[in-house]
């Protein structure tokens, strides 16, 4: 493989941390006199030289020597020795006398490798005398790199090296490719006997996992200073397969997606090792477009000999271009090796290896083969034979759920429509029959921007001919979509239409649908009850159950008005039953998902928990996940399963998916994403998640969920002015688009008047009035708008729910802190309101509770409230939380379980008021005035301080004091 430039040395190292850490290990073994060596493969450009490199970049801060060695691919014309020269070469830098004293090893070098001294054995044993004698003096590593090249009077001088080592300060490293090593190089016999030996370790080097690959690419676009979208970011890391080098090419090309320059260079210098056989099975293997490839396939489309396809295929595996899978079939090692033979075939060999597979697969007719031969069709430029395979591929992605693939089929059909001489008989379907299904599809798959455009096309064709039922449907969909968009008028608008042009016809499916959506867009009243029955009565007449279950979904919104909440579930999960019953799948969806949310708000967590995991699998199982529902279920689990305790499932749910999650739900992936760093105290993750582009692509209401994660945030590393400054802006968004103050301005002022409570304490602290002034003048608008909300907010039912009442006393309990207050029964009432299964909101009121009692003089209780928010805290892993109850236990001296106490007279009386002066903000001179004593003084105080709790500023000797509980916060 040609050597080529990298980037990626001269960025952080990514990952590698298990692999480092191993290393490391082994360092710390050779430095207490245990030798070891450690066998470091991996494939061309997964990053063993990194690796390495960083080791040595240790080894030397260690206060180690470094000698490294390298062989070249110069095949058969290498000189013997050459990496032992050149380590020889440096050893001489440290020690001259080392190698000019050892006659054998002053020959090799003055002879640069080339004819080697009579003894053989006299050479190796100077050699290993040189690094003992190194050894001696400071431990040695030693690297070869490229062993895979190595000669054979190297390998066996190494042979010999491992075989001895002992008790010297020695570690070697030997890498090399294992992609390289066919059946018969003749590294193969040396690993396996260097692997026996007991002081030789294995260390393979993988590629990268997902995540991985996606920070590395990140690195390459910060080392360039360029912005890179997180499409590009995916579309790299997906295609590299966790290779950096091949990550490092695609990231130079651009657009994550030309296999050109020195990428194809490397790539294609392996095939051209193959011979002319096993080149035309590699060509043809390139060609079948699915990763893996059948041995029946190869042997009918190449018109090889099974012999001859046989001999090829092992020459093809030994030389790691193709790969055995384990179901027997072919894959090629890389996909981008893959994508580099198929880009070099010439036009007209591509064209009839594509025609060979097409009739190939009408023939065998394997699964999947349709989707298949529509690709090869294309290719080959059999148009007729492709559109019917697109539509026979979409009805069989349809039948196991998976929707994209549906949309993609479709989409390609239409595409071929104009260009097939007579469709319609070909196909025995029509032009808008499959605009509806295609649009059908990009709901099912969250593509709302490409159900749009073919619901466009469809009404046009709709209205220039078809009938009243097929024009109404077009005009339904359109509704639906409106609605689900919050486009309230545009969705009555035409939901209307299509309600005119059914209205006199018979009880139908369609005219049923169209009675279901009409419900779905009424506010609830008499009128609402009359269209939610009217559908039903419609689906019953016409045999539409999907129809019938949408319908009492819309009822049960009736039920929830009039404050029967137990009738309304019962509704609902009848619809949920026979919806699943007849595979009205978004239908079911929808059910879980007022199930879950009906729950949620009458303050039953763990029941919407157990409701939105249901849905989500249920999702899953038919290919939904970013259909309406799919995604309407995704935001309320995050909120449901954050609320119930249940972080590490939020944790998943919101680390970075394969598909990255469209529109309005990417914002409370990342919203809740940050949200849980921030209480868990990764809080550059979680301003890295806030940073991203998906927050700034949204304006919408969903975007208020931002302010969760900002006001958490914010509280924990005292960043009041921004949470203020971004809650105020959030809100200003929020009631533009809002006629009615909505309820969740209880939670965004509750949030608010916390910020600015935490800034006014902490101006009284430094003593500064005006701060403390504007920040009480900001808290006005916070509670004036939790006023507004609790005054004119309405809720989806009859009354409140548990949690709005519960952010009521929230907010509430945080007035009473504007001015320094700690209120018992405000705090405890709110604990008492978020009882209803809030488990992280209750244990931040008991924080403060904690604090009001223990102030009050109320020890027990106080202890009471703190061992149980405490356990929570821990069991949650809400780091910053426990921190700071932890704190408290410190301050009031009390015996908690897991908290060390801190001397009480660790620091003297003196000291103590020093350092509560400089957490005020003082200066030194200050201070001294303050305390009439001198500036240089108060710094011994500051000295002494320090040492005792092991500061290395002014500023964490503050943050360790208050923490512990030394000075008064």
């Amino acid at each position: 493989m040609p050597l080529v430039a990298r980037v990626g040395s001269q960025i952080a190292l990514v990952a590698r941390t298990a692999e480092l850490a191993r290393l490391r290990e082994v360092w710390q073994r050779c430095r207490t006199g245990s030798a070891t060596a450690v066998l470091l493969p991996g494939e061309a450009g997964v990053g063993k030289s990194r690796l390495v490199s960083e080791f040595a970049a240790t080894v030397e801060a260690d206060g180690g020597l470094v000698l490294t060695g390298h062989c070249v691919g110069l095949g058969e014309a290498a000189p013997p020795y050459l990496p032992v020269v050149e380590v020889l070469e440096q050893a001489g830098e440290v020690d001259p006398a080392l190698v000019a004293d050892a006659p054998t090893l002053a020959t090799l070098v003055s002879r640069a490798g080339s004819e080697r001294g009579t003894s053989q054995l006299q050479l190796f044993d100077a050699f290993l005398t040189l690094l003992t004698a190194l050894a001696q003096r400071q431990p040695v590593l030693l690297v070869v790199e490229d062993l895979h090249w190595a000669d054979a009077s190297t390998r066996d001088l190494l042979t010999f090296l491992l075989a001895r080592i002992s008790d010297e300060a020695l570690t070697v490293v030997l890498t090399y490719r294992s992609d390289e090593l066919h059946r018969r190089h003749p590294l193969r016999p040396l690993v396996a006997e260097l692997g026996r030996m007991r002081r030789v370790e294995r260390l393979t080097l993988e590629p990268f996992e997902s995540d991985e690959a996606r920070d590395f690419t990140r690195a390459l676009a910060r080392w360039e200073g360029t912005a890179v979208p997180e499409s590009l970011v995916e579309e790299i890391a997906e295609r590299s397969e966790g290779n950096p080098f091949f990550a490092e090419e695609l990231f130079a090309g651009g657009d994550g997606t030309v296999v050109a320059g020195p990428l194809a260079d490397v790539l294609l210098s392996r095939i051209e090792r193959l011979s002319q056989e096993a080149q035309r099975v590699v060509r043809v293997a390139s060609v079948a477009g699915q990763r893996r490839v059948r041995h029946a396939s190869l042997l009918e489309v190449t018109g090889l000999g099974e012999d001859a396809l046989d001999g090829a295929l092992r020459e093809a595996v030994q030389h790691y271009v193709l790969v055995v899978a384990p179901d027997e079939t072919y894959e090629f090692r890389h996909s981008l090796l893959r994508e580099a033979v198929y880009a070099d075939l010439l036009p007209g060999e591509r064209t009839r290896v594509h025609a060979a597979f097409v009739d190939l697969l009408g023939r065998a007719q394997h699964p999947g083969w349709r989707g298949a031969q529509a690709h090869h069709a294309t290719e080959a430029n059999d148009l007729p034979t492709a559109l019917q395979a697109r539509i026979g591929a979409a009805f069989d992605a349809q039948t196991v759920g998976a929707t994209a693939d549906v949309l993609h089929h479709l989409e390609e059909a239409l595409g071929l429509w104009d260009a097939v001489p007579d469709p319609e008989q070909l196909t025995d379907t029509d032009e808008l029959t499959l605009m509806v299904r295609a649009a059908d599809a990009a709901v099912a798959a969250g593509r709302i921007d490409r159900a749009e455009a073919h619901l466009r096309s469809a009404l046009e064709l709709a209205d220039a001919g078809a009938d009243v039922l097929v024009r109404a449907g077009v005009r339904r969909r359109m509704a639906r979509m409106a609605f689900a968009d919050e486009q309230w008028d545009t969705g009555r608008e035409l939901i209307a239409a299509a309600w005119d042009l059914v209205r006199d016809t018979p009880p139908s499916s369609e005219r049923a649908w169209v009675l279901a959506t009409r419900a779905f867009g009424y506010d609830h009243g008499e009128q609402h009850q009359a269209v939610a029955e009217a559908a039903i009565a419609d689906a019953r007449a016409a045999g539409d159950g999907g129809a019938e279950s949408d319908a009492l979904i819309s009822l049960s919104f009736q039920l929830l008005g009039s404050g029967d909440h137990e009738a309304a579930m019962e509704v609902l999960d009848r619809a949920r039953s026979r919806a699943a019953e007849l595979g009205a799948f978004e239908v079911e969806l929808r059910a879980y998902f007022n199930l879950a949310i009906g729950e949620f708000e009458a303050g039953h967590v763990a029941v919407a928990a157990e409701h939105v995991r249901q849905g989500l699998h249920r999702a899953r199982e038919e290919g939904l996940v970013w259909a309406t529902y799919g995604r309407e279920l995704a935001w309320m689990a995050v909120q449901v399963l954050f609320a119930a305790g249940a972080w590490d499932e939020v944790a998943e749910l919101t680390s970075p998916p394969g598909e990255r999650a469209p529109d309005w739900l990417s914002v409370v992936i990342a919203a809740f994403a940050a949200l849980l760093a921030a209480c868990r105290g990764s809080w550059e993750e979680s301003e890295a998640q806030l940073r991203t582009e998906v927050p700034r692509d949204h304006e919408s209401e969903p975007a208020t969920v931002l302010a969760f994660p900002i006001a958490e945030l914010g509280m924990w590393t005292h960043r009041d002015q921004e949470v203020m400054d971004r809650l105020e802006q959030i809100i200003t968004d929020l009631r533009s688009s809002e006629q009615k103050a909505p309820l969740s301005l209880l939670r965004l002022g509750a949030l608010g008047v916390s910020a600015a409570a935490d800034a006014a304490a902490r101006a009284r602290q430094t003593g500064q009035a005006g701060t403390e002034a504007a920040a009480l003048s900001r808290a006005e608008t916070f509670v004036a708008h939790v006023t507004e909300a609790a005054e004119h907010g309405e809720p989806r039912a009859k009354e409140w729910g548990p949690e709005a009442r519960a952010w009521l006393a929230r907010a509430r309990a945080e007035e009473s802190r504007l001015h320094g207050d700690l209120d018992v029964p405000a705090w405890t009432a709110v604990v008492d309101a978020f009882s209803y299964g809030d488990v992280y909101q209750r244990a931040l009121a008991q924080w403060r509770l904690t604090e009001a009692l223990l102030a009050d003089g109320r020890l027990e209780e106080g202890d009471t409230v703190l061992t149980e928010a405490l356990d929570v805290a821990r069991r949650l892993g809400a780091q910053p939380l426990a921190g700071a109850l932890e704190s408290l236990a410190r301050r009031y001296r009390r015996p908690v379980a897991g908290v060390r106490m801190v001397a009480a007279d660790l620091l003297t009386p003196r000291e103590r008021s020093v350092l509560e002066l400089v957490a005020r903000g003082l200066t030194n001179r200050a201070v001294g005035a303050e305390l009439y004593i001198s500036e240089k003084t108060v710094s011994v105080h500051l000295s002494r301080v320090m040492a005792k709790l092991g500061a290395h500023s002014r500023t964490e000797a503050v943050a360790l004091a208050l923490r512990d509980g030394l000075i008064d916060a």
